[in-house]
């Protein structure tokens, strides 16, 4: 009958599909691991899509969120403490990530660098301006090149024209798509998702709140007296934690959530009343313009490009430009404007319509339109120049902080300081490789240098690789072809993963700032070459002093120790130095009276002791120097003490005083001296 017959056709067309199902599932199971395969079956078809989402969750036994079929990459399938991105624990011999190698303390140690130092000129207690403006992508800046676009949009004249004045930096990139990851990492230069320590239990609605362990600009400012002030236009601002070290904390614009908000005529005029009641003062302002950030208001007595949301947020930036001109303008008219820095950056992008991201939205890809920020440093005197090379706007910390000469070498920072790149020639990285993050809607991690881009996907195991010189905007993946670049950026992507998994633990976070100042990448250049000093197997390199300060009676320095493993020892020792003045022409030993002598501690206060030392390292220990002020002569010499904890003193094997033998003589630091700073 013809119902029979439509019985036998339906469990036909069944059958065909279970094998199918069957056929499918197969493949993917074997060749599922295969970067192209996965990457096609997931982008072309939602229903492949469910298919190795059903096969991922049906294969992942230890319920950690990862299988080990289809490339997910789980090493310990029945173990839910393995898997990739779980935080290796250092030096356990465990692989914890499932990235091939167990991660070591070693891996922190810095590389070797040149240690420019502000020229002389540029040596002054600056002001300074810092201005954020709220999702600002660089390429619709005129700057930026919009102005030369198909629009042809002059978005920022004002901009333009402080761009032109100042070192701009033609590839920054934000740390994160959004402003709640990336507003507080700009402020302490520690990555939100990996570095910054969080109270989770704010109200729902609201970012999680920002703890006094971290350091902010601010505080840093008031290491040095500053008169700190921060100007908001964000709801989230309120009681967020980013007080900390603010003396004049207003963000009474946006008491309230108005996503409408037309804002940066009173952030300009809440400025300027702050800035000129701080004459005679050295000051550092934060000012945040919120205007480009959704929702996108017209403003036609300004400029008229159309009433599409991508002609709207070219006139939010175009409006928010005049207000910064008109602060620029006003400022520029008082005494203090001579000597202040300006500097001026993004919290990140937004979409345009890009990889199918819709228009007005950002948080949620790592995408350039969501990353690629202004970054400008506008300073008196200075030339103005275009760097290259790949930027983070975390460098804005450290380098502020170099610029008005304050000591941080207690702190860790995840950007690097740019004074090399703003005073000198030829120092642009080309090789730099930045890192940007978000969590929203699933964890991604990117590693940007000036030629490539990539981006991994947690949730799928997925990475996307993007040749940033044939293929600017990010639209050909070519990781599935898996070439030389893939490998260097994935390596480049792990290693910065497995340093910052321990950032948000207190006492990690001590001791990593303690490991990351005296472990050395590759051998130092000495300012004091020392010789025919041996501890074990541990030689003495020479001395140096710190941060470029010179060596003058009154004042506080550190001087370095740098040592070299031959061999390593199993004894935990203990060091002190001692200082005094001599004559280079004609140094002797101390009388008793003149004689200054650190406490005797182990290495990095405990954190690294020589015990742990591994053949090959290069170490560099930091001891604090107060010149007392009667001192004379032309040099100071540097000696060292060792005993082992809970034992005693190491004979010197080289020069030593004749009153002490356990006194090794290191060398003869010239007194005025700013010493050559090495890695």
């Amino acid at each position: 009958t013809c119902r029979t017959q439509g019985l036998r056709h339906r469990r036909h067309a069944l059958a065909v599909a279970a094998a199918g199902l069957l056929l499918v599932t197969t493949t993917l199971t074997w060749f599922g691991a295969d970067l192209e395969t996965k990457y096609v079956a997931i982008t072309a078809s939602p229903a492949l899509d469910k298919l190795i989402g059903a096969i991922r969750a049906a294969n992942d036994l230890d319920r950690d969120g990862f299988g080990s079929l289809l490339g997910e990459g789980d090493c310990a399938p029945r173990n839910a403490r393995i898997h990739p991105g779980a935080i290796d624990v250092p030096d356990n011999g465990i692989d914890e990530n499932c990235d091939g190698h167990d991660f070591s303390l070693h891996d922190v140690a810095r590389a070797p660098g040149a240690g420019l130092q502000v020229p002389e000129p540029f040596r002054k207690d600056w002001n300074v301006l810092f201005l954020t403006i709220d999702t600002l992508r660089y390429d619709h800046t005129t700057f930026g090149g919009y102005a030369r676009s198909a629009k042809a949009r002059d978005t920022t004249p004002n901009l333009a024209t402080l761009a032109q004045r100042s070192v701009s930096f033609a590839f920054a990139n934000a740390p994160s798509a959004g402003t709640m990851a990336s507003i507080p990492a700009i402020l302490t230069s520690k990555f939100f998702h990996s570095g910054i320590a969080l109270d989770e239990k704010r109200p729902a609605g609201t970012p999680p709140g920002i703890l006094p362990e971290n350091t902010t600009l601010p505080e840093i400012m008031k290491r040095k007296g500053y008169a700190t002030g921060v100007i908001g236009s964000h709801v989230w601002w309120n009681g967020w934690g980013l007080e900390q070290g603010v003396d004049d904390y207003d963000n009474s614009i946006a008491r309230t959530d108005d996503p409408y908000r037309v804002a940066a005529d009173k952030v300009t005029d809440h400025v300027l009343a702050w800035v000129s009641r701080q004459q005679g003062k050295k000051w550092f302002m934060w000012a945040h313009y919120i205007d480009p950030h959704g929702r996108y208001v017209a403003h036609p007595d300004v400029v008229d490009y159309g009433t599409s949301e991508p002609d709207l947020y070219d006139a939010e930036i175009r409006w928010t430009d005049q207000e910064v001109g008109r602060l620029l303008r006003e400022l520029a008219r008082l005494p203090s404007y001579a000597n202040t820095i300006i500097v001026l950056t993004s919290d990140h992008g937004d979409s345009m319509g890009e990889h199918t991201v819709p228009v007005g939205t950002h948080g949620t890809a790592l995408y350039r339109e969501m990353l690629h920020v202004p970054m400008v440093f506008y300073i008196p005197d200075n030339r103005p120049r275009v760097v290259p090379g790949a930027t983070s706007n975390l460098d804005i910390v450290p380098t502020i902080a170099a610029l008005c000469g304050i000591d941080v070498h207690d702190l860790a920072f995840e950007g690097r300081s740019l004074v090399p790149q703003l005073f000198y020639d030829g120092t642009a990285d080309h090789a730099r490789v930045v890192f940007a993050e978000t969590n929203a809607p699933q964890k991604q991690r990117a590693a940007i240098s000036e030629g490539w881009k990539l981006i991994y996907y947690f949730g799928s195991n997925l990475y996307e690789l993007f040749d940033l010189q044939a293929d600017p905007w990010e639209r050909v993946n070519v990781a599935p072809q898996a070439p030389p670049a893939f490998e260097t950026m994935k390596q480049a992507l792990q290693a910065w993963m497995d340093r910052v998994m321990y950032a948000r633990d207190p006492m990690f976070n001590q001791a990593f700032r303690q490991l990351a100042d005296v472990t050395l990448a590759a051998a130092p250049t000495p300012e004091v070459v020392t010789a025919g000093q041996t501890i074990e197997g541990i030689d003495v390199l020479g001395i140096g002093v710190a941060d470029g300060k010179p060596l003058v009676p009154g004042t506080k320095v550190d001087v370095h120790v740098y040592f070299h493993v031959r061999e390593p020892t199993t004894t935990a020792y203990r060091f002190l130095l001692s200082a005094w003045p001599v004559e280079r022409a004609a140094p002797a030993d101390p009388g008793p009276a003149s004689i200054y002598r650190t406490a005797m501690r182990p290495t990095a206060d405990g954190s690294f002791a020589t015990d742990r030392w591994k053949a090959g390292d290069y170490v560099r220990e930091r001891f604090p120097l107060v010149i007392p002020p009667d001192w004379k002569g032309d040099g100071i010499a540097i000696g060292l003490v060792t005993a082992a904890i809970g034992g005693g003193k190491y004979k010197a094997t080289g020069a030593a005083l004749a009153a002490d033998p356990n006194t090794a003589v290191l060398g003869i630091l010239p007194m005025g001296s700013s010493g050559a700073r090495p890695p």
